[in-house]
């Protein structure tokens, strides 16, 4: 069968948009009832990053649950079944960034904290003052 299976997108697009209602909603309740800083999710920082409280220990593994499931269970095989031996460069590749993510990604981390910047992005965008880069930084992050 060709092209886009209706009945798949459609499941899709009824979770996607459920996970977007229900999180803005769970952030306002938050809030409405003492839990949060505010009644309402006032920007996309709240709702995306979660204020901002989560420390470096939560993150490091949130981002190590995410890097070694998705990408090392799932993609690597796949890129090795259909690329071949050209796909082993991602076993030393993934050893290698973690660790220096973690070097790295705190400096970031207060630029865009003291900036107010949710996305590469906009780190971009105030630090280079370039349109430009800023679209290429998006388009390519």
């Amino acid at each position: 069968m060709n092209g886009i299976n209706p009945w798949a997108l459609g499941v899709f697009i009824l979770f996607f948009a459920a996970t977007i209602i229900i999180g803005s909603s769970i952030q306002w309740l938050r809030g409405l009832f003492g839990g949060g800083k505010s009644a309402t999710v006032s920007s996309d920082e709240e709702w995306s990053l979660g204020g901002r409280q989560f420390g470096a220990w939560v993150t490091w593994f949130l981002v190590g649950g995410d890097f070694y499931t998705a990408y090392t269970v799932i993609a690597v095989p796949a890129l090795v079944y259909a690329a071949g031996g050209y796909g082993f460069f991602a076993l030393p590749y993934t050893i290698i960034v973690y660790p220096f993510i973690f070097l790295v990604m705190p400096r970031l981390w207060k630029l865009a904290h003291a900036g107010g910047h949710s996305t590469a992005a906009d780190l971009v965008r105030a630090r280079f003052n370039s349109r430009g880069l800023e679209i290429v930084v998006a388009l390519t992050g």
